[in-house]
């Protein structure tokens, strides 16, 4: 069941999100896994800082991780798919990351968690159905792809080193892939929170119940 949309600014979404991650969180259990996922360039990484800045305000202690952590150079990778299949199946270590949220549930000192409160992990394709066990809250956030490319081309420019590379990239392989995750994975109508930006204002709808 779906709640009537509300529209947010970015520090009300970030909040909402907090409270929603704050209400939900038993104070005697292993550390509570966030997934934050959208498209590249949706603004994530940005969103899970503000999320961040919020539960730290709570006195909640939170890990904040990336999927670009779990990165699979290039050169690394075999793949006969097309390039957007490949690229959601290949571009990350998948079962690194779930070793790290296994390893934040247990809270081991295999890794460097700190025994935290909330691992907050943000990034691409993390509402895969092959993860979706992992997570206790879930945030699926949308934006157009015609504002995803001009953030690209602001963004990723440096990197790829041209205008016509960053289109090509997101054209034939980000925005594709996204597609293909979505069609696999469902990952809005299976999310606890989802949200659509337009013109600087988050419409958020939330589910009722759910994982928290």
């Amino acid at each position: 069941m779906r709640t009537a949309d509300q529209r947010m600014s970015q520090n009300e979404f970030a909040a909402y999100i907090a409270q929603r991650i704050r209400t939900g969180h038993p104070q005697s259990r292993a550390p509570r896994l966030i997934a934050l996922s959208g498209p590249d360039c949706a603004g994530k990484s940005t969103l899970a800082v503000h999320v961040q800045e919020q539960l730290n305000r709570f006195g909640l202690d939170i890990t904040l991780l990336s999927i670009d952590a779990f990165l699979i150079p290039r050169a690394l990778r075999t793949s006969n798919a097309p390039e957007p299949i490949a690229y959601f199946e290949n571009a990350f270590d998948y079962a690194a990351l779930a070793q790290t949220l296994e390893t934040a549930k247990n809270r081991s000192s295999s890794v460097s968690l700190n025994s935290r409160d909330i691992v907050l992990v943000e990034g691409v394709f993390l509402l895969r159905s092959e993860l979706c066990h992992w997570w206790d809250l879930t945030v699926w956030i949308e934006v157009d792809p015609t504002v995803i490319m001009d953030r690209a081309l602001k963004r990723d420019k440096e990197y790829f080193g041209d205008e016509s590379t960053v289109r090509h990239v997101y054209e034939n392989r980000c925005l594709p892939a996204q597609d293909y995750h979505i069609h696999r994975d469902s990952p809005k109508q299976n999310a606890d929170i989802t949200a659509a930006f337009k013109k600087g204002v988050w419409t958020v709808c939330a589910s009722i119940g759910g994982a928290d």
